[in-house]
């Protein structure tokens, strides 16, 4: 029976602040499905050329794919609690140790199993001249920069359809890095304590990085959506006491991108009703915990290559037959990165903080 407590539940829900009281959230199912939906993505990009628009989601939605789906889940979530983990421990050292520990080991893994196992396997080079080449090592220590991302290897993947690219996923690793940073310069200015004055700088940088000219080294002009997506979460955190988190204000927003599905307004509302959703699936269904662990970052960073060797050694050529040939293999990988490097690493944070 509908009574006035379930309607005003349904319509209002409940505010952020009391749902991340709970204690009970379903953050690691959602980075996982994120991380499962670039997956996904990625498969209509890698099977061969011009199957990108067959994308499942880009058929529902228009204007966006699986791929960017999941990550901008990613960045909405991160925004919201990279912003808490400032203020319920406003440490600089402490900050950036953590987000360091949780962003760096697993992919200096990744970096060097790529380097030194799958590059072997893949190149068309003789082993020993591919070893030799400055490429190599450049995709290793760039990469592991986050600064200059290197794209290729030599020899490797050279007659998969995306030729250029052993690991596209990388590309939104030094946006969350330097979002990381800004979030450590708002926290150290004392912003984030003071919700006016944290929202007026959020805002702030936001607008003079999305007005940043075109001609920004990659991947930085082409961020604008992702940088949106971390503000709204960051927002949200600043403004958790207030911001409400309903099923009825989800559907309105999902109501109001698709009536606009054919206007230019169709992006923005299209990117709020992402963002919002995230939040929505992360505090509102009561769903079962996952037990294996945090399998998100591990899948994320290894499912874009696991699909190019794939495409290299057995002509994968359908998309949905390529996720589910990469599905198995990169949740193995990413359970091992889980519980042989990336646990150990959040271990050494919580002893660097108790210490």
């Amino acid at each position: 029976m509908l009574t006035r407590a379930t309607l005003r539940r349904f319509v209002v829900g409940r505010t952020l602040e009391a749902c991340i009281a709970d204690g009970r959230d379903n953050m690691t199912m959602l980075r996982l499905l994120a991380a499962l939906l670039v997956l996904l993505g990625h498969s209509y990009v890698l099977a061969g050329p011009g199957l990108a628009d067959d994308d499942p989601l880009h058929r529902l939605l228009g204007n966006t794919y699986s791929h960017f789906v999941g990550v901008m889940a990613f960045f909405a979530v991160s925004g919201l609690l990279i912003t808490m983990a400032w203020q319920r421990r406003p440490s600089l050292a402490d900050f950036l140790r953590a987000r360091a520990l949780r962003i760096l080991p697993a992919l200096a893994v990744c970096l060097l199993l790529t380097v030194g196992v799958l590059g072997p396997l893949a190149t068309t080079l003789p082993v020993v001249e591919y070893f030799a080449a400055r490429e190599t090592w450049a995709y290793l220590g760039g990469n592991l920069s986050l600064v200059a991302l290197q794209w290729q290897l030599p020899g490797v993947f050279v007659h998969n359809a995306a030729s250029d690219v052993v690991n596209g996923s990388l590309w939104t690793l030094p946006i969350e890095a330097v979002l990381y940073l800004v979030v450590a310069a708002l926290g150290v200015c004392g912003l984030l304590a003071r919700r006016l004055f944290g929202t007026l700088a959020i805002l702030a940088i936001a607008v003079a990085w999305l007005h940043a000219p075109l001609s920004a080294p990659r991947p930085f002009a082409t961020s604008a959506i992702l940088v949106t997506l971390f503000v709204f979460g960051a927002l949200c955190a600043l403004h958790r006491r207030t911001v409400r988190i309903s099923t009825g204000i989800l559907l309105a927003l999902a109501l109001f991108a698709w009536l606009a599905r054919a206007t230019d307004l169709h992006p923005p509302l299209l990117g709020a009703c992402i963002g919002y959703a995230t939040l929505w699936f992360a505090y509102v269904p009561k769903l079962p915990q996952p037990r294996l662990g945090d399998l998100s970052y591990g899948t994320y960073l290894w499912g874009f290559p696991v699909q190019q060797l794939l495409v290299a050694m057995f002509a994968i050529a359908s998309p949905l037959s390529l996720f589910v040939a990469a599905l198995a293999p990169t949740l193995l990988l990413a359970t091992a990165s889980w519980r042989l490097v990336e646990q150990p690493a959040l271990r050494l944070k919580r002893a660097a903080r108790e210490g």
